[in-house]
């Protein structure tokens, strides 16, 4: 038994490398993007075209979803899910992949040590689902992805997201650029409530919208770092207080932190520190207090619909 634990946490840290040798590799070839359109530091304030701002942002997209579904596949086999994980790391496999080809293809160019990191850690994700393929783990029963509730209850609560974001962000735009809203509360009551798979999936549908309907460029962004609160807040369904207010303030540094990576490099670090500020304690604070106590009095008005 204890043989099985190491490989299983050998698999994990397996993951953790490859996810973070990756996200290297995007770093330094984002870097090498900059320097082609004149830009000698993020630590200035950058002034890029806005086709650039879109590139620079899809671009890091993907060795960030990289690390997120690598560690997903880790954390999957962790827990004995190997064939579960196995599966998760071919789409971490194709995200690398994209994350080597997208400099070319957008017309920037490309730096080989930034390449040749992305390559060594799509490689190990290979290795990742190669082995984990192959190590015996607890057999999980296939079932339907979501039952009839749960796609109900995502259509509801992203709706209730996509409206919270667009209303408030029209009346609070950001001077440092996007806009300032409280949708985040819509996600937290909807993670907290009815778990990781809904609150993931609101996180990733609610503010896509709402960044099409305000006009918000850099949409795919959000699938990313919304994607990612709305999943770890939704760790804490059933639990204690205590552990749902780390949650939900993790969940929101993870994605106030997000977007700050991607605006060092498309608005420098000055502006992009301001924007960082404004996502913490404008954005993920409040809809933190906001969602946390809608949450309570929905537990104390309905135990039973919620058991």
């Amino acid at each position: 038994m204890s043989s099985e634990n190491s490989n299983l946490r050998n698999l994990f840290l397996l993951s953790l490398a490859d996810g973070l040798i990756g996200l290297a590799g995007g770093v330094i070839q984002v870097n090498t993007m900059l320097k082609s359109v004149g830009v000698a530091s993020f630590f200035e304030a950058v002034s890029l075209a806005s086709a650039d701002k879109v590139n620079f942002a899809l671009f890091l997209t993907f060795p960030f979803a990289s690390l997120a579904i690598v560690l997903w596949a880790g954390a999957s086999m962790l827990k004995g899910h190997t064939s579960m994980g196995s599966k998760i790391a071919i789409l971490a496999i194709f995200t690398g992949i994209v994350t080597l080809i997208l400099p070319s293809t957008l017309g920037y160019p490309s730096s080989a040590m930034g390449l040749g990191g992305t390559l060594i850690g799509t490689a190990l994700t290979g290795m990742l689902w190669y082995t984990g393929s192959r190590v015996e783990g607890v057999e999980v029963e296939e079932k339907a992805f979501l039952t009839p509730t749960e796609i109900a209850l995502v259509a509801v609560f992203s709706a209730l997201t996509a409206v919270l974001t667009g209303w408030t962000g029209v009346l609070l735009p950001s001077p440092t650029g996007g806009y300032t809203h409280i949708g985040d509360t819509g996600i937290n009551v909807a993670a907290l409530l009815f778990g990781t798979k809904v609150g993931g999936l609101v996180g990733i549908i609610g503010p896509v919208v709402a960044d099409l309907l305000v006009g918000y460029p850099r949409w795919f962004v959000t699938v990313l770092a919304h994607g990612a609160q709305g999943f770890i807040a939704g760790l804490g369904k059933g639990k204690n207080t205590l552990l749902q207010v780390a949650l939900l303030a993790f969940s929101g540094f993870v994605m106030a932190t997000t977007y700050f990576f991607v605006n060092v490099f498309i608005k420098g670090y000055p502006v992009a520190v301001i924007s960082y500020m404004r996502d913490l304690f404008g954005q993920a604070l409040v809809s933190l207090i906001l969602g946390l106590v809608l949450v309570k009095a929905v537990e104390k008005a309905l135990p039973s619909v919620l058991r």
